[in-house]
């Protein structure tokens, strides 16, 4: 798997993402995937339920109109 104009991988969740939010809302759709480094590879995250709870109140702290957005833990991998 690798990036696209659509698609982007963030090895863990910092405040860089934000514009990756914005880029997509404004483009009209687009997935982020955490845990998964450059190169496509699946490295997780320590606790992802904490992680997407911390990604929510970023989103909705920082941005403004809030876009559209939903979470998904894929415990799978």
């Amino acid at each position: 798997m690798r990036e696209t104009r659509t698609l982007e991988f963030k090895e863990s969740v910092t405040k860089t993402f934000l514009k990756t939010v914005s880029a997509f809302a404004n483009y009209g759709t687009g997935r982020i995937l955490f845990g998964v480094d450059d190169s496509g590879i699946t490295v997780g995250l320590a606790d992802p339920s904490a992680d997407a709870l911390r990604i929510e109140n970023m989103i909705n702290d920082s941005l403004d109109p809030v876009p559209r957005y939903t979470l998904n833990i894929d415990e799978a991998n």
